[in-house]
This record gives structure tokens, sequence and C-alpha cells, in this order.
């Protein structure tokens, strides 16, 4: 007698949201770094300081522009930063680590083929490892519901049910 994974043979989507940004790359940029340690932003040295930076090593990447609460820069710092980045890098965010992680979390799901999981019946796998924002998960279901038959929630053999057409 053969051991038969009913699972497998189901066609059931088990669906990790980890796996949505498994793969890319964040940084963090602090303005303050522009500033050659000065609280204060002076225009003509950030200008100078950022037409000498390289910033083709943020290709790929979502990127956070960081400023310190202790530096006195105008709004538009962020901006011209953002120019500079913007030929290079996936996304652009005002904030740390975490928010970058949120952008690419955001642009991931706005790319999602959601039409893949029309009809079909969906796991959302919980339990991660925690790194998965909580919303995430509520954005998922969003997208997810208007297409697929039905949603759960945790693993195949135990599940919470949270959607039936």
């Amino acid at each position: 007698m053969s051991i038969v994974n009913r699972v497998a043979e189901s066609g059931l989507i088990q669906f990790d949201p980890a796996t949505l940004v498994k793969d890319i790359a964040v940084s963090v940029i602090s303005l303050s770094d522009f500033l050659h340690e000065e609280p204060v932003l002076r225009e003509k040295s950030f200008r100078k300081a950022i037409a000498a930076h390289d910033w083709t090593g943020y290709t790929g990447h979502y990127v956070a522009l960081q400023i310190d609460q202790e530096t006195l820069v105008p709004q538009w710092a962020a901006m011209l930063l953002t120019s500079c980045l913007h030929p290079y890098a996936l996304g652009i965010c005002l904030g740390d680590q975490a928010a970058a992680l949120d952008v690419a979390y955001e642009s991931t799901l706005a790319k999602l083929k959601v039409k893949d999981f029309n009809q079909k019946n969906i796991i959302i796998k919980g339990c991660s490892d925690g790194s998965v924002p909580d919303w995430v998960y509520v954005r998922l279901m969003e997208v997810l519901q208007p297409y697929a038959n039905r949603i759960a929630y945790g693993e195949a053999c135990s599940s919470v049910p949270l959607y039936k057409r």
C-alpha cells in the first residue's frame, strides 16, 4: 500500500505570504550621510554630495529615506534624493527598513496575478517566522476574495475557514 498525499492531489493552493518578498533587497539611506556632520542642510554642499554619490548600487532595491530627528532638512531634500534614486530603485519611501518592506509588499501584492486564483481553494499560510506584517494578511484577503472559491488560514492539516463562495 502506498502513501497518498491527499493535499497535493486536492488542488488546494498553499499561499505563503513570506514568499512575496523572499528575494527582495531593502536599503536605508540616512539624509545625514549627505550633510557632512552638520545638523542643518546646506543646499550647495548637499547637492554636491548627492552628485558625487553612486546611485547604481540601489538598482532593484526598495529604499527607505531616513531623516534623523536631530537634523534640520527642508521637505524638498527627500524629494531630491528620490529623483536620484528613481531610475534605479523599485520603490522609495520616507521611513525605516520596515517602511521599505511595506512598500515592497504593497508593490508585490499589486502585481499578484489574481486570476490564477480564480475559483481555487486557497490556504494562506500562517504561523511563519513572524516577519510578515499583519496588514499583509488583510490585503491578501481583500485581493484574493473576489476570485477564490474558498480561503482558509493556517496549514492543510489544521486550517481556519475564512471565506466560502
